[in-house]
């Protein structure tokens, strides 16, 4: 009797490895990739942004998720790549804020702002992830917003304002000169 329960246990297990070896290997042949796009333009905007400072900021972010004490915690660390672009929105610029005294003319600027800042996905990678299960997904995206978050902080504190002032001071000091014909002091607002 124990030796056909045996067989009859082994026979289950081979007919089961057999039959999820075969879904795996069906999957592998038949199942194909493929992407269709119907792309559409949905705006074109104008845009006055002088771009003058690009900070890189990597980030190593151990993001965890807290489960009951039943459950152990998730947890996911990931090395993150991120990028702020930081300039001077032109666009702001009015009237008032060009003065002719004659001999020179003094250009009063909008304060230098991060226009932009992105993860940048090529260089990020995600080093671990422990019990992530089926909240992987939900822990990697919280890991990047987070870090989205921290990357605008610290580029931030980088004091990308000065660099700013002083590349655009450098960049349109000399094209303002030659198109006015007259000295140019660049001032930003404060």
């Amino acid at each position: 009797m124990k030796r056909v329960l045996t067989l009859l246990v082994l026979l289950i297990i081979v007919v089961t490895g057999s039959g999820v070896v075969g879904i795996i290997l069906y999957r592998n042949i038949t199942e194909k990739s493929k992407s269709e796009h119907l792309l559409s333009v949905d705006k074109i905007e104008k845009m006055g942004k002088l771009e003058l400072v690009k900070v890189n900021i990597k980030d190593v972010v151990e993001q965890t998720k807290e489960r009951p004490f039943y459950l152990p915690n998730a947890k996911a660390v990931l090395i993150i790549a991120g990028e702020v672009i930081a300039g001077i929105d032109l666009e702001k610029v009015k009237k008032e804020d060009v003065v002719d005294s004659g001999t020179q003319i003094a250009i009063t600027l909008p304060k230098p702002e991060i226009l932009m800042s992105k993860i940048n996905h090529e260089k990020s990678k995600i080093y671990n992830i422990d019990w992530g299960g089926f909240s992987t997904a939900n822990l990697v995206d919280e890991a990047y917003k987070n870090a989205e978050l921290t990357i605008i902080e610290e580029a931030a504190n980088t004091g990308y304002e000065m660099t700013c002032i002083n590349n655009a001071k450098a960049l349109l000091t000399p094209i303002f000169r030659e198109i006015a014909g007259k000295d140019v002091e660049i001032l930003f607002k404060k």
